[in-house]
C-alpha cells in the first residue's frame, strides 16, 4: 500500500513552531530529477506520487526504468513538500523542462540527477548548451555550484589533488589535449602494462566512450586505437589506466561510501561483474577500511566545495573505493579510490539500512536554508528577498538556528 503522509518526527519535524507569516507565499525549491534506476523500498512511496513521473515500463528488455515505478529523487522532493507544505513549493523538473528561466524563477535549486552529461544523451546541442548555462549562471542559484561541479566532473582535477594528498589510486596516464594513439601506446609500453583501458575524463558515465584490450594486440594492429581516436576526436581529456583485475581474472569490486550533510552515512557493496551482486556492506574489516579511506577522500572534497566563495559541507557525495583481494596485505585485500560522485548519481536507496528518503529530505531542507542564507548574506539577487527571509526565520524557530 502507498505510504501515508509523514507523521514520524524526523529532525525536520521536531517542534511545533509558529505558523508561516507570509500567507500564500512559499519558497520555490527546484528539484532536478530523472533517475529511473534508483528505486525506493517497496511500499514507501508517497500516495500522491505524480502519475506522469512513475516509470510504468520497468522490466523486460524494452524497459524504460529498473526496479519499480517510484524512485528516490522524486520521492525526496515529495517528502520535503509533505514536511513543510506551508514553507516550500517543490518544483520537480527534468529533461527539456530545465531552462535558465525556470531555475531563475525558483528561489533555490538542487540537482539530484539531470546535469549537462545527461543532457548530452539527447544529442540536442541547443538543449545541452542551455543545461550548461544553468550550471554556470549564478542567477540560477543551483547546487552543486559551478566550479565544484567542474572539480568532480573534470576527473583529473580531483584525481591529481587526491594523489598529492597521498590517497591510493590506480596508476594513471592523463591525456589533456586529445587522444593521440601513437603517443598513448608508447606511454603504456613504458609503464609495462599488459592490458589497459582508456576513457574520456569529462562528461561521461556508465563506461561510455571507453576502449580496452591487451597492449600487444594494439601493437600488432595499431588501427584499433587510430579508429578509436577518430570516434572521440571532439574530446580533449582522457584517463588511461592498467586493467585492474582480481586474482580470478574478473574486474575489481567496489564499496560505495555515501556522505550526507558532511558525514559518512552508509556503504553499499557492488560486484565488479555480477550486476545483481549489490547489497549493504556488512560490518567487518573491509567496511571499516573502505570507510576510513573514503573519509580521507572526503576531506579533499571539502577543500573544493564552496558556495558564494565560502566553504560548505556537501549535500551528498558517493565515494567509490575499489577492492582487490591480495593475500600479501595484512587484511587480505588492497583498496584504492576509484571515483568521486556528486548528488547526480545512483544513491542505491533500496540497499540502505534506513529510510533514505527521510534522511535526504531533512538534509535537503537544511541545505536549502544554508544556500539561501549564503545568497542573502552575499547580497545576491534572490526573488522576494524579504518574504524568503521571513520564512527562513520560521524554519530557524521550528528547527533551531543553522550552525554558525
Amino acid at each position: 500500500a502507498p505510504a501515508k503522509p509523514a507523521t514520524k518526527r524526523t529532525q525536520a519535524t521536531k517542534g511545533k513552531g509558529k505558523a508561516a507569516p507570509t500567507k500564500g507565499f512559499r519558497i520555490r525549491l527546484g528539484i532536478l530529477h530523472g533517475k529511473n534506476f534508483d528505486p525506493i523500498p517497496v511500499g514507501t512511496h508517497d500516495r500522491d506520487y505524480p502519475k506522469h513521473l512513475q516509470y510504468m515500463n520497468n522490466s523486460g528488455p524494452r524497459a524504460e526504468g529498473w526496479g519499480g515505478r517510484y524512485h528516490i529523487d522524486v520521492s525526496t522532493g515529495l517528502k520535503i513538500q509533505r514536511l513543510f507544505p506551508d514553507i516550500f513549493k517543490v518544483d520537480l523538473m527534468t529533461g527539456k523542462e530545465i531552462t535558465q528561466a525556470r531555475l531563475k524563477n525558483n528561489h533555490v535549486n538542487l540537482n539530484f540527477w539531470y546535469d549537462a552529461g545527461v543532457a548530452m544523451l539527447s544529442n540536442d546541442k541547443k538543449h545541452v548548451a542551455e543545461v550548461l548555462k544553468v550550471h554556470n549562471n549564478p542567477e540560477c542559484r543551483m547546487w552543486p555550484s559551478g566550479d565544484y561541479y567542474d572539480w568532480v566532473l573534470r576527473k583529473p582535477r580531483y584525481m591529481k589533488q587526491c594523489q598529492k594528498a597521498g590517497i591510493p589510486m590506480i596508476d594513471t596516464i592523463y591525456v589533456d589535449n586529445g587522444f593521440d594513439p601513437d603517443k598513448v601506446l608508447k606511454q603504456v609500453q613504458a609503464k609495462g602494462w599488459d592490458k589497459f583501458f582508456a576513457k574520456p575524463a569529462h562528461f561521461t558515465f556508465f563506461g561510455s566512450g571507453a576502449i580496452h584490450g591487451k597492449t600487444q594486440d594494439f601493437i600488432d594492429d595499431p588501427s584499433k586505437l587510430k579508429e578509436y581516436a577518430k570516434e572521440v576526436k571532439d574530446m580533449k581529456l582522457f584517463l588511461v589506466q592498467p586493467y585492474t583485475l582480481k586474482p580470478n581474472g574478473k574486474v575489481f569490486d567496489e564499496v560505495r561510501n555515501f556522505f550526507i550533510d558532511g558525514e559518512w552515512a552508509y556503504s553499499v557493496y557492488t560486484d565488479g561483474t555480477d550486476y545483481e551482486g549489490v547489497y549493504a556492506e556488512p560490518a567487518g574489516p573491509r567496511k571499516e577500511a573502505c570507510k576510513a579511506l573514503a573519509q580521507r577522500v572526503y576531506k579533499e572534497v571539502l577543500k573544493a566545495a564552496k558556495w558564494q566563495g565560502k566553504p560548505i559541507k556537501t549535500l551528498l557525495n558517493r565515494i567509490d573505493i575499489g577492492v582487490v583481494p591480495d593475500k600479501s596485505k595484512p587484511k587480505g585485500f588492497r583498496i584504492f579510490l576509484n571515483e568521486i560522485e556528486l548528488e547526480m548519481t545512483t544513491w542505491l536507496a533500496r540497499y540502505v539500512p534506513f529510510n533514505l528518503c527521510d534522511r535526504m529530505a531533512d538534509a535537503a531542507v537544511k541545505k536549502s536554508r544554508e544556500l539561501l542564507r549564503g545568497l542573502l548574506r552575499a547580497g545576491r539577487k534572490v526573488p522576494d528577498k524579504k518574504k524568503v527571509g521571513e520564512l527562513l526565520a520560521v524554519l530557524d524557530e521550528r528547527l533551531g538556528p543553522l550552525p554558525a
